[in-house]
């Protein structure tokens, strides 16, 4: 692999990972002052996050592993930040009715 390949996957690898870390911090952000504009803001990282992902399993550089683990964890992590939410909230419901 040359450098250029290295380097390529480094970039697509960092943009699918700072991209979901917005994508979690905007949703929740959003969520939490009741802003569905925030919310549809943090689709754009979403995106982002998913255009990364693209970058490192489209190129024939990575074995099909890699790229099948690269595929399925960016796709289970546009569910993540709405399934976390619903566990924080409905887990905080239960602690203020007793």
């Amino acid at each position: 692999m040359t450098s250029e390949v290295v380097r390529d996957l480094m970039l697509y690898g960092m943009l699918m990972v700072s991209a979901a870390g917005f994508y979690a911090m905007f949703y929740a952000l959003g969520r939490m002052l009741g802003k569905p504009s925030v919310v549809a803001f943090s689709y754009l990282f979403a995106a982002l996050q998913a255009l990364g992902a693209l970058g490192m399993i489209l190129p024939s550089y990575l074995d099909p592993f890699w790229k099948y683990l690269i595929a399925f964890s960016s796709l289970v992590y546009l569910f993540i930040p709405q399934g976390m939410w619903w566990v924080v909230t409905t887990f905080h419901e239960k602690e203020h009715v007793h």
